[in-house]
């Protein structure tokens, strides 16, 4: 069950899921523009492409980009999963599963480049992948939080609200 507190914090917990909305929908555009969603795309921009003139990038570029990712991205995840489970009181084994899926899809996308250059290019499709597949997950969960501390709909109870004869107040009784 949800904790009922959360609710004095869903105006925090809206702009929360709003800017992580805007942070991940300006990320899908700028891999969609940089990189692309096609195997050939994402190997032509980490080996580098002579049709276009761009060079290989360098280890030292690509560590530009991984350690501030190693360290925002699983901050990102590791407060919207807290937030899920406080706001929703999600099941555990579900809940574990999914959060594992989000974790992995990030490890692999923060990594992949890496792998794509130095190791095997033919991992150009699992990058795609791992960047899809954070976006989905995340999305689901903004979802899910959002939806945790939407107002109910009219007549529907708040969750932890007393519901049926044990909510009439005292001495109300005939």
């Amino acid at each position: 069950m949800a904790d009922p507190r959360i609710r004095r914090f869903a105006l925090p917990i809206a702009a929360f899921v709003a800017m992580v909305a805007i942070v991940m929908a300006t990320g899908a555009v700028l891999f969609a523009r940089k990189i692309g969603f096609q195997a050939e795309r994402v190997q032509a921009f980490y080996l580098g492409s002579e049709a276009t003139f761009a060079p290989p990038r360098s280890l030292a570029g690509l560590l530009e980009v991984a350690v501030p990712h190693l360290l925002a991205v699983p901050l990102l995840v590791l407060v919207t999963l807290h937030l899920v489970a406080f706001a929703s009181g999600a099941r555990r084994r579900p809940f574990g599963l999914l959060a594992g899926i989000t974790y992995l899809c990030a490890a692999i996308g923060i990594g992949a480049g890496f792998a794509i250059r130095f190791a095997w290019p033919a991992l150009a499709p699992l990058k795609v992948a791992a960047f899809v597949g954070l976006e989905v997950t995340m999305l689901g969960w903004l979802l899910l939080l959002a939806a945790a501390v939407l107002p109910p709909a009219r007549g529907e109870p708040r969750p932890g609200e007393v519901t049926g004869p044990a909510a009439a107040p005292r001495g109300a009784s005939r």
